[in-house]
């Protein structure tokens, strides 16, 4: 699981065991919050994005025992490797959102928050389907 929390995150070939999964999805569903938080940042200030905390221990609560302690150790990493990474893919989605609503922060900000806020029901969901069957 810390593997793939750290290296593959995203955007990555197939996972290959049940705990690189559960790492891939962990990742996800903390990249989503972080995603919130940087709309918040730079176009989105009436958004309200979840508490970073509050998103780390829906996660660490949801995962099997045996995995807890890979995740706080792969989490440090993977929130240095968002600050890095998630701005370019925020900034991607971010424009896409901007085009389809034809121009209007307002809206896109509201598409974008609603965006976000389904990848990380979807997220949660398959975090604890697959934290159910280890």
């Amino acid at each position: 699981m810390l593997t793939t929390l750290i290296v593959c995150l995203a955007n990555c070939g197939p996972a290959t065991t049940a705990a690189d999964e559960i790492g891939k999805v962990a990742g996800g569903y903390l990249e989503a919050c972080h995603e919130m938080y940087y709309l918040k940042r730079s176009y989105c200030p009436e958004l309200q994005p979840p508490v970073l905390m509050q998103c780390v221990n829906d996660v660490e609560r949801e995962l099997p025992h045996q995995y807890r302690a890979d995740f706080r150790k792969g989490r440090r990493v993977l929130e240095q490797r968002l600050a890095t990474d998630l701005p370019a893919q925020a900034e991607s989605r971010f424009a896409a959102q901007l085009r389809t609503a034809g121009g209007d922060t307002a809206l896109a900000c509201y598409n974008s928050a609603n965006e976000i806020a389904q990848r990380r029901i979807t997220l949660m969901r398959q975090l604890k389907i697959f934290s159910n069957n280890p």
